[in-house]
Parts: C-alpha cells; structure tokens; sequence
C-alpha cells in the first residue's frame, strides 16, 4: 500500500510539472541568453547528481546513448506502472495533453511552432520519413555527405536504386582549416539538377561541425530542399531551427537530449508538410487519402506508442530548460576542449578538428587500424571511461562530465597509446 501510494503522488506530482511547464518558459529565454554565462563546479556537481550512473563507469559516448535524467526515468516509470495499473480510454486520456505538452516544449526550445514537429521514434525513423515522403522524379539528384549516418546516406541509394534517382556523396576536407572550405565542398557539387541536399550538422565519425546556415542559405538560392540530421547536437548545441531556416530536422532523444528510449524529434518547415507523404498509416487517417492529424503530426501515426516515454519527452525539456541550453552548450564545448587539448598534448593525433568553430562535443582521437576497439573496452574496463571505436577512439563529454572524469580520460589514453 505504502508504494501504491508513493507511486500516485509521483504521478500527480509529474503530471503537474508537465502540464504546467507551459507557465514557466524563462528557461526558454534564459538558454538562449548570453547572459546565462558559465558558472562554478559546484552547479555542475548538482547537475551530475541528476544521473544515476557510478563514478566507476562513467559515460562519455553521447554520440551513441545517454543516461536519462533522473526524472526522466522516474517518470517513465511511474507512467508505465500507472498504464498497467489501469489501461482503460479513460485513464490514458491524460496522456494527450501530456504528448502536447512535450510537443510544445521541444518546439519552444527549437523555436519553431508545435504544428511543425513530430514525436517519433528516433533519429532514424526520422531521416527515413523524409527520404520516403519527398515526392521526387527519375533523374533527380540528391547531395549528401560521405559522412552521415546510414540513415541519411545508405538510405537514399536504396531509394535511388527504386526510382532512379541520383546520389552524389560529398566528401569535405580531412582536416578543415576554416568553415568557407566547408562551405566550399557542397557548393560547388550544386547543379541545377540537385533536389535535395541532405546533411548532418555534427558527424559522429570525425567530429566536424557544418557551418549549417551558411550551406542552407546557398541551397535555398538555388531552390534546394535542405535536410540536416541533428543527432549530434539536440540537447547539445544552443538551437533555433527558424534561424538556420533548414527544411527539416532529426534527432533522438536517447543521446543529448538525455530523454526517454526511443523518441526523436521531426521538424518539418510549416510550407513543407504537405508535400511529405508519411511512411506509416495509422488511425488518424481515412479512406480519402487525407488525415484528420494536424501539421506535422502526421508523421505520428505509427500505431501504439510508449504513451509514458513521450510524456517524459517533456520532462527532459524541463530539466533541460532549468540548466539553460546556452550554458550546456558552452558547457559542452568547455569539456570538448579541455578533452582535446589533453590528447594533442599527449602527442596524439585528432580526427576533430581542434577549432570549436569547426567541431563540438564529437571527439575522436586516430589511433592504429584495427585498434580502436581494443583501445575502448580497456578504456572503460581499465579507467573507467565509456567511449566509442567510431572513426578512431571516440569520446563525446556532456553535462553530467567533470572536467575530472575528462582527466581521467586523458590518463587512461596515455596509458593505453604510450
């Protein structure tokens, strides 16, 4: 009895910050603030607390997955019990204004409207709803990066091996000395056959950051559509989509974004909507081809979903707005570089470009083929320090990183690559 009842004022308390978050959006403004500068360990130290995870396996591959907020378990959690506590219509009905409310809150964040995003499942069903949806022709061409995920690569030679359509994959410089040369590389492969231009703003395999405005403003001159996957940097990175005018946008909430399993984002630019055919038919559509699910919401229709999960889609947005997207962000380039200047000074040689200009929170070190998977279990079994073989050794710091466990980092490579 005592946890039946410990579990329903979690629920009421939970669903009350979530339908109520919508009267508190200074955390909105506050991250995007320069104002909100850095501040001390000890705030840092508070915002480790709100994870779970042992000091003597410390995650730092949040180019692969995060541990979620603590509130963010709890609530899926406690959600999840209360569905199988009672699955009736009646007590799931709540789970709409909840849904919208984690719509309304990840939109703000983005600063776009909620009739423009979706609530999907991941970065990958995301990319795939667009590589799907655009209604393109024999011949068409679509330019992406040799460094995109399968999702937004691999993909679309499958769809061009369909329909005939052409893909030409862009390879940018190894090492980039300024962001023009970036910029450069997809301007230049720009023909007036190109549809599509499909891209990642942080690679997960070398780091680079794409100077992402820039290339969309010389797409649109020339009247392409602009796809950008943001995996690496929703969560991360200080973002306002309407600013950097994409066409569309994915990310999953498994990774920055420090949410629930299986949840992404789907922004989809308001005038573009209707032009992309979703890849699943679900209720909300009827027998005319049309669907009664407004804007992007659309692109929702996937059956039964995890109704907990998607609620707790908002309670990261929360957490997230309490710490400030501008102070992650520099937070996070802080932890990137320190981390990176550790390595070079060891002798090492980066992937990542060093300049924050051209790189983020994606780290990855060159290290002898065939050795990067060694490299990284002895990593976490030896030091304690979860990375990734992506591309080299691959370590990505985030907000619940110390600049002592990037240390510690630093040591266990010197230790390993000596």
């Amino acid at each position: 009895m005592e946890m039946t009842t410990s579990r329903r004022k979690f629920l009421q308390s939970s669903g009350a910050l979530l339908l109520g978050a919508a009267a508190s959006t200074s955390g909105v403004s506050t991250a995007q603030s320069p104002a909100a500068s850095p501040i001390g360990q000890d705030y840092w130290a508070l915002v480790r607390s709100k994870f779970a995870f042992s000091e003597a396996t410390v995650p730092m591959n949040a180019a692969n997955l995060c541990p979620s907020f603590r509130a963010v378990a709890e609530t899926v959690a406690a959600l999840t019990y209360d569905i199988d506590r009672d699955c009736s219509f009646n007590n799931r009905a709540k789970f709409r204004d909840l849904l919208e409310r984690s719509r309304q809150l990840v939109a703000e964040q983005l600063n776009v409207s909620a009739t423009e995003i979706a609530l999907v499942r991941n970065t990958s069903e995301a990319n795939n709803i667009v590589n799907n949806g655009l209604d393109l022709n024999k011949g068409d061409e679509v330019l992406i990066w040799d460094q995109n995920h399968p999702t937004n690569n691999v993909a679309w030679d499958v769809r061009a091996a369909r329909f005939g359509l052409v893909v030409n994959k862009v390879s940018s410089p190894d090492k980039p000395a300024t962001k023009q040369a970036l910029i450069d590389t997809f301007t230049s492969q720009f023909t007036p056959r190109t549809r599509v231009l499909s891209i990642t703003h942080v690679s997960n395999v070398s780091g680079i950051k794409l100077p992402v405005k820039e290339i969309v403003a010389a797409a649109h001159a020339k009247q392409i559509y602009v796809h950008v996957d943001g995996a690496q940097v929703w969560g991360a990175m200080s973002l306002d989509l309407k600013d950097l005018d994409v066409d569309s946008f994915a990310a999953s909430a498994h990774k920055w974004y420090m949410g629930p399993k299986e949840a992404g984002v789907l922004y989809v630019k308001e005038q573009h909507i209707d032009r992309i055919w979703p890849n699943t038919i679900a209720p909300g559509w009827g027998s005319d081809v049309k669907t009664t699910l407004p804007g992007a919401r659309k692109f929702e229709s996937l059956g039964q979903r995890d109704d907990a999960g998607l609620a707790a889609v908002g309670v990261a947005a929360r957490e997230h707005n309490d710490i400030g997207l501008y102070r992650t962000h520099h937070r996070i380039v802080e932890l990137a570089q320190r981390l990176k200047t550790g390595i070079s000074e060891l002798g090492l040689e980066l992937v990542t470009p060093m300049d924050p200009e051209l790189s983020f929170g994606v780290c990855i070190t060159k290290v002898p083929e065939g050795n990067g998977r060694s490299i990284a279990n002895r990593l976490y079994t030896e030091h304690g320090i979860a990375a990734a073989a992506t591309g080299g050794v691959r370590l990505c710091p985030t907000i619940y990183n110390s600049p002592e466990h990037i240390d510690r980092a630093i040591a266990g490579m010197k230790a390993l690559m000596a």
